[in-house]
């Protein structure tokens, strides 16, 4: 990764907009704002744990409906104007199980358009299902339906709007909730029956009692929360072994430590992984997800921390988040002898002794204008053209497995995200790797390369694969993709 780093005075896009409206007087919420930021719960720090409402399928259906609202929410101790699901920030948590029907009524109440995409499931694209290139108009109703596969993989998703070009305001604003699956990876001993803590991470800005949008927002200005809550406490026994589920709901890269404990890693990005990992350190991409197991310490508070990325070079501070604590960590009471922490999971298919029946190369670029907070100037690509819905840009063949390589001729990392259908990521920087285990989105290093490999199954139709920092997809880092039928 080194080799990577060349020195650079480059700022972030937001950091940089942040400053130059700073120098023309702009008003802009600074950092001793911190109580604004808050849950609404408590406006102190160490608020009271708080996770979404949970709707839970019942004999295999789940039904239900998100209306997207505009109104005030628990936000910064007092209400906040934003944009939500039901009004809750994060939206509720929709709890399924393999082969699964979900059914949710997406009802528009706000003044433009939106859609929904259940990120991560390997469903269909096309409508009623998880087509993100539908637009559901104000005062509209749109009734999704989403078929689960009976071997569909059990972990943790999520669902937000994917509404092009303005998808970052609407994630940023909170329009996203916790999709979680349960299944054979739930099923294992060691897994089964631990208590569970749901973590939705998200960044927030909020200025004269509304959130910034995000494309007006600056990292520098911005508090991570966890499910909408400033700094939280949770609690654990020691000796206690709890699962935690965490989702990057954020444009920023994460690298989550947790003081005294190390993460026993069982799953990324809602698949499992053959073997625990512990870390001391978790990565997770914008967009991407970790459920992993947390062992209570001796009696003592602790801290969930977001490391900085200074460490890598400067490349690596665009996109990505100061140090900052995100949550308390109180271990308490007597000490539990709990089941041990398992050693094997689940087995996959490594693609990496696959047959290739195609290779492709993507390459992403990025014209980022200095001197000017015209984000009409902001334009991004993949293969040398911006975003068109109207046109495909690749075709694969249904059932055939594919080397992808990517290229980033740009200064920042790029999360890589592809709708349907997982990939095993097999090199990075042309260096193998190996991951046992599938994903859904995976970081593209600054003037580096990523290599994956992925197999089209079960369904055709059309969809996409972008960036994940999501004002680069709305400012053209996305491609339409369809999948068909073999010819005869």
């Amino acid at each position: 990764m080194a080799d990577l780093v060349r020195r650079t005075d480059s700022l972030d896009r937001r950091r940089f907009l942040s400053r130059m409206a700073l120098l023309a007087g702009l008003p802009l919420l600074g950092a001793p704002i911190l109580s604004a930021c808050t849950s609404g719960r408590d406006a102190t720090e160490g608020a009271t744990w708080f996770e979404p409402k949970v709707r839970t399928s019942e004999n295999g259906v789940l039904k239900t409906q998100l209306r997207v609202v505009d109104r005030d929410v628990a936000l910064g101790g007092g209400q906040v104007r934003a944009v939500t699901y039901e009004g809750t920030y994060p939206g509720p948590t929709l709890d399924v199980r393999p082969g699964d029907r979900i059914e949710v009524s997406l009802i528009n109440e706000i003044d433009e358009p939106t859609n929904l995409h259940t990120h991560g499931f390997h469903v269909s694209p096309k409508a009623p299902s998880d087509d993100v290139l539908l637009a559901i108009e104000p005062g509209d109703t749109f009734d999704y339906a989403y078929d689960l596969p009976a071997d569909h993989s059990a972990g943790t998703f999520w669902y937000h709007s994917h509404q092009h070009t303005i998808s970052d305001t609407q994630v940023f604003g909170g329009l996203f909730g916790a999709l979680i699956v349960r299944g054979e990876l739930d099923d294992l001993p060691g897994v089964r029956g631990r208590p569970e803590r749901l973590l939705v991470l998200s960044q927030t800005q909020i200025e004269d009692g509304e959130m910034v949008p995000g494309d007006k927002s600056s990292n520098d200005l911005q508090q991570t929360l966890v499910n909408g809550t400033y700094q939280p406490t949770t609690d654990i026994a020691p000796g206690e072994i709890q699962r935690w589920r965490l989702i990057n709901a954020s444009s920023l890269f994460l690298r989550l430590q947790l003081d005294g404990h190390p993460m026993h890693v069982i799953a990324i990005d809602g698949d499992a992984l053959t073997s625990v990992t512990a870390k001391d350190v978790v990565e997770i991409v914008p967009g991407g997800r970790a459920d992993v197991l947390i062992e209570g310490a001796n009696t003592g508070t602790y801290q969930l921390r977001s490391l900085s990325w200074e460490e890598f070079g400067p490349f690596y501070s665009s996109m990505v988040p100061a140090a900052m604590p995100l949550l308390n960590l109180e271990s308490t009471g007597e000490t539990q002898d709990s089941e041990p922490i398992p050693t094997a999971l689940l087995p996959f298919d490594d693609l990496r002794d696959a047959v290739i029946d195609r290779r492709r190369e993507f390459v992403f670029e990025e014209l980022e204008p200095r001197g000017t907070g015209d984000m009409g100037h902001f334009m991004y690509y993949i293969n040398g053209v911006m975003f068109d819905h109207h046109v495909v840009n690749e075709t694969m063949i249904l059932g055939d497995t594919e080397e992808w390589h990517f290229v980033n001729r740009t200064y920042e990392p790029h999360p890589v995200h592809i709708h349907v259908n997982d990939f095993q990521v097999v090199a990075v920087n042309d260096e193998p790797v190996d991951e046992q285990h599938y994903r859904d989105t995976a970081m593209l290093p600054p003037f580096g390369s990523l290599t994956i490999r992925h197999r089209f199954e079960d369904f055709t139709g059309q969809f996409v694969m972008h960036c994940h920092i999501l004002f680069h997809e709305d400012h053209g880092m996305m491609q339409l993709l369809e999948v068909v039928e073999r010819p005869a």
